[in-house]
């Protein structure tokens, strides 16, 4: 069990269920085609590719809408900023997940056996 900043115990379980009501995100797909794995939880993996995936979607709708507002196909630059904005939280979402994980490895190899 997981404590929350309000000091009251917090279940993973209604946790999961929570955010995907909040975020309407679908249960990720794992390499088998499941949603969930053979032990009854999702796969980092797939989850961590689906999100890389979606930055990099950002990305290049960033980089069209750049395009085609710098080349007069466009003429709409609220629609341009905010795919630019978009696509840069999520880069920086990503870059912070990064160096979390590079954190907590480091943390790891420090422990004394």
């Amino acid at each position: 069990m997981i404590r929350s900043a309000t000091s009251k115990p917090m279940d993973l379980g209604s946790l999961d269920s929570d955010m995907r009501s909040l975020g309407g995100l679908g249960a990720p797909k794992s390499s088998t085609g499941n949603a969930i794995g053979d032990d009854g939880k999702a796969q980092f993996l797939d989850l961590l590719k689906e999100g890389i995936a979606d930055v990099n979607k950002g990305m290049r709708e960033s980089d069209k809408a750049s395009m085609d507002l710098a080349t007069g196909k466009s003429s709409n630059i609220h629609q341009t900023m905010l795919a630019v904005t978009k696509a840069e939280l999520g880069f920086n979402m990503m870059v912070q997940l990064r160096n979390k994980a590079i954190e907590a490895y480091q943390d790891v190899m420090r422990m004394q056996v």
